[in-house]
């Protein structure tokens, strides 16, 4: 019964009830003589517009694929080795291999793919004769940026149209989804 009330409260995305929801609350008449009140979201707003962005960031993602060219697993692996790069941390292949959660053999596999198509280049790890780093390469890393920026742009853009206090409650609201789902 409990699931059965959750899911009438709690519209999947793309049905007409989830449409009509937006930040502001749901569109739909609210029975008062007048319309057009603002009302905070509810908590299933809120988790609705979480799914609603989750499928665009999969949508943009699929986009970004077919435009690079790449599967997702290939596209993962690249952005760990551009976020371990814009730290100044060597990313072993091992290391990689643990990230996304495959094996040693498979990594391997995925680093030489991503050699083949000027992505990635294999460094040695000073100091370690036996590890081999992967790093992006110039090209690989301006054809991203070439892809993505516009969009991170965008994204960014509007992180900073809320205030130090929305951003904290955004934070902790996404740290608590985070701590939720682990």
């Amino acid at each position: 019964m409990l699931k059965d009330e959750a899911r009438r409260e709690a519209p999947e995305v793309g049905s007409a009830d989830s449409a009509a929801s937006s930040v502001t609350g749901p569109a739909k008449d609210s029975g008062f003589w007048y319309s057009g009140t603002a009302h905070a979201p509810s908590s299933v707003d809120v988790l609705n517009l979480l799914r609603r962005y989750r499928e665009s960031e999969r949508r943009m993602r699929a986009r970004t694929r077919d435009a690079m060219g790449m599967g997702e697993t290939d596209l993962l692996a690249l952005r760990h080795v551009l976020r371990a790069q814009s730290t100044g941390v060597l990313l072993r292949q091992r290391d990689l291999a643990h990230e996304l959660e495959i094996s040693a053999a498979s990594v391997s596999v995925l680093a030489d793919r991503l050699i083949r198509d000027g992505y990635v280049r294999r460094v040695p790890v000073p100091g370690d004769r036996r590890s081999v780093a992967i790093e992006p390469t110039i090209a690989g890393d301006d054809e991203v940026r070439d892809t993505l920026s516009e969009m991170h742009r965008r994204m960014l853009g509007a992180v900073e149209t809320l205030t130090e206090e929305e951003r904290e409650a955004v934070a902790k609201f996404l740290n608590g989804l985070i701590t939720s789902v682990e």
